[in-house]
């Protein structure tokens, strides 16, 4: 039986580009975990009219393809905005179900770190109500509006690299916030847990709480004292949770094959 350590992909968030990820990948890849940053295509589009959720999902399930094809187990991290196409892209991808088709490989885990949570149908806008006042939307673009990204975004940063962060951001198709999720992962039957942000001003603890209910009465979750991007803030202490969490997914895993 398989004893390796599970390929994590990571699914962005909004704003934020692949690359930005890529250093924490590494320290990931350092540990002996294969990772992978799925480039989204609704941040940072230049082409009109602009990608969203369904090319979204489209690429990160071409990711997937790609590595349960070689029968890999994969524990997908999805952060922020990425919790919605995470959810969306791993419909028919997690192990239970491919076990079930007789085929090896598969989504151990779906990981929702300071990550949005929401129900079949339901969009982020439906969850906002409005644009949040930090949402900048000017025609198909939505952009984070650069002066109070280093509270909301990057606020347990040193200043000098909270700037940076934040000269690194890009636009989002504005698009992505009204079109509805199309699957609930915990609701099917794929494990999920819920890496918790405590200091997150962009989505609140109390935020973060009240979507890890939806993945059942005693859901896997971790807590963390960081803001929105642990990744850049904590990369070590997250790296060691992701241990963690990869840890319970194989250990689910085990039972699903007996």
């Amino acid at each position: 039986m398989s004893t390796k350590k599970p390929t994590i992909v990571i699914v962005h968030g909004a704003w934020q580009l692949a690359a930005g990820y890529e250093a924490f990948a590494e320290k990931l890849k350092a540990l002996g975990y294969p990772t992978e940053v799925v480039p989204l295509p609704s941040v940072g589009g230049t082409e009109t009219p602009l990608q969203g959720l369904p090319e979204d999902t489209v690429a990160v399930r071409k990711a997937l393809t790609r590595l349960v094809h070689d029968g890999l187990e994969v524990l997908l991290l999805c952060h922020s905005y990425g919790g919605v196409v995470g959810s969306c892209a791993v419909e028919g991808f997690d192990f239970g179900s491919r076990k079930k088709e007789g085929k090896s490989g598969g989504v151990i885990m779906t990981v929702y770190m300071s990550a949005f949570v929401i129900r079949k149908g339901e969009t982020l806008l439906d969850m906002f109500g409005n644009p949040l006042p930090w949402m900048h939307i000017k025609g198909d673009k939505c952009s984070a509006v650069a002066s109070m990204m280093p509270q909301i975004a990057f606020n347990d940063l040193p200043t000098e690299q909270a700037a940076l962060y934040g000269s690194q951001m890009s636009h989002s198709a504005a698009v992505v916030f009204a079109t509805p999720s199309t699957y609930e992962p915990w609701a099917n039957g794929v494990p999920c847990a819920y890496i918790f942000c405590t200091d997150d001003n962009a989505v609140p603890f109390q935020i973060q709480q009240q979507m890890a209910s939806q993945l059942g009465p005693e859901p896997t979750t971790f807590t963390l004292k960081a803001g929105h991007c642990p990744f850049l803030s904590i990369p070590d202490k997250l790296a060691e949770v992701i241990g963690k969490t990869a840890e319970v997914g194989l250990n689910k895993r085990l039972l699903t094959t007996h």
